[in-house]
């Protein structure tokens, strides 16, 4: 019964160390920008909809994980989830100030992050020049210990001591059983894993579903009556509605030709990361009309006959004419 015991804590002991090595990464600076810029875009929505303030709140993550050059850091949003639930209780006068402040402070962070990839950019000259020393011949068969190796170090020592205390083997005898019973434990989980990922890949794969109107959906209205109602706009000179409206003419042309699934709950930043043009013209042209329509209607900066000759080139250059 000893036996058995040690038996189920080793196996115990192999897999905790593997879900350790399995921790997912963090994502990049890059990534973490992009994330910064698309809460503040969701917050500016906030303030013209302030009902989507529930869904935002439980859609910011409490914590997440920036890895950049090996190093892992901690960024907390507790801060923001915070700002938006004062928001929802705050008196309707008092609900502007919380938004503002957290638009203040999404555009310090992301202004840091932006400076820290600058700085981060500065030393590539220096690790390349690294790189390049390292990757010589005489240094080739030079490396530290692997992952695999610190962790079966690991468990090995933690069972020498726990069965040293009792007495159950001593000497080098018992660690060379320890070594095998490791080795034996190690090869039936990775057996295991192996079966298991044969079998999730051999079934086989769902044919892709249909392409389905939502309703309220951009494309559930034809691309020609957005632009249309556009026009009409123009010439009543409402250019900031005008501007508007030529903008969700491009995606509704966009979204009728399959470039994503229709789903109404998507934010401007997260159509332009879907959108994979087969040319870079078309990519600069959506994201040319995004900024031009975020900057009149999410940042109220007051739209003139300019700007909609302006979304009007670009959605000619996306081929919606």
């Amino acid at each position: 019964m000893k036996f058995l015991s040690a038996f189920s804590r080793i196996v115990l002991a192999v897999m905790l160390a593997g879900a350790v090595s399995a921790r997912a990464e963090g994502i990049s600076p890059a990534e973490y920008r992009r994330q910064l810029q698309d809460f503040t875009a969701k917050v500016k929505q906030v303030e013209e909809n302030p009902e989507r303030a529930g869904s935002l709140e439980a859609e910011i993550p409490g914590q997440i994980s920036v890895t950049e050059g090996g190093r892992e850091y901690t960024v907390h949003y507790d801060w923001l989830k915070k700002d938006i639930k004062q928001f929802q209780n705050a008196d309707p006068p008092k609900r502007v100030a919380f938004l503002s402040q957290a638009e203040r402070r999404l555009h310090l962070l992301d202004e840091q992050a932006k400076a820290y990839e600058a700085t981060s950019a500065d030393a590539s000259p220096a690790r390349q020049k690294l790189g390049e020393i390292l990757a010589r011949r005489e240094f080739r068969t030079v490396h530290g210990p692997t992952m695999a190796q610190i962790w079966t170090e690991k468990i090995l020592r933690w069972i020498e001591r726990w069965l040293n205390r009792r007495h159950f083997i001593r000497g080098n005898s018992g660690r060379t059983l320890l070594e095998v019973l490791v080795y034996i434990v190690v090869a039936v989980v990775f057996a295991a894993l192996a079966v298991w990922i044969t079998r999730q890949f051999s079934h086989p794969q769902p044919e892709a579903a249909p392409r389905e109107i939502i309703p309220f959906a951009p494309s559930a209205r034809s691309w020609r009556s957005w632009l249309a109602e556009a026009r009409e706009r123009a010439a009543q000179e409402d250019w900031r509605n005008a501007v508007h409206l030529a903008y969700w003419a491009g995606i509704s042309f966009l979204e009728e030709r399959g470039a994503w699934r229709p789903d109404r709950a998507r934010t401007p930043r997260e159509y332009l990361r879907l959108f994979r043009p087969r040319d870079s013209h078309s990519q600069e042209a959506l994201a040319a009309l995004t900024r031009g329509f975020e900057v009149t209607w999410y940042g109220r900066r007051a739209a003139a006959s300019a700007n909609f000759a302006e979304a009007l080139r670009e959605l000619e250059k996306l081929g919606c004419r």
